[in-house]
């Protein structure tokens, strides 16, 4: 099995702006966001779709993005909208092949400027990687409200 990344970031083996934690999800930033505050809701437990974790952990999992997304806006992002994303297999754009929620917070007529960005994302390719400490920034604020 190739090595997962969100695997790694789960047991520490991979560095990440890290929002919240449990036993079994971490809540980061998406090091590659589409939108200023990008961040993601992961399981520890490797799985690659939805229907693999069980209806408890899938609960929980959308709880937490929810809590996410009050997190981010009270910040004062995503204030008129937030995308909830969750790409469910391959044929759905999903790239990394373990199960992650993207919370995307959006501004009025952002899509312009969100296109190449989404393009790199459906590619694999995901362009250019945000600064470490902007990323732990955000975070931290987050972090607070979570």
């Amino acid at each position: 099995m190739k090595p997962c990344i969100f695997c790694d970031i789960g047991a520490k083996r991979e560095v990440a702006s890290t929002i919240y934690e449990d036993d079994d999800f971490v809540v980061i930033m998406d090091v590659y966001p589409l939108s200023e505050g990008h961040c993601m809701v992961i399981p520890k437990q490797h799985v690659q779709r939805l229907g693999e974790l069980n209806q408890a952990m899938q609960q929980r999992l959308f709880e937490l993005g929810a809590r996410a997304m009050q997190a981010v806006q009270a910040c004062g992002l995503g204030q008129q909208g937030i995308n909830v994303l969750l790409n469910d297999g391959p044929a759905a754009n999903q790239t990394v092949p373990h199960l992650h929620l993207h919370i995307i917070p959006r501004k009025p007529r952002d899509l312009l400027s969100t296109l190449p960005r989404l393009a790199l994302h459906v590619t694999g390719l995901f362009g250019i990687k945000t600064s470490r400490n902007k990323l732990n920034a955000l975070a931290q604020s987050f972090s607070q409200h979570f």
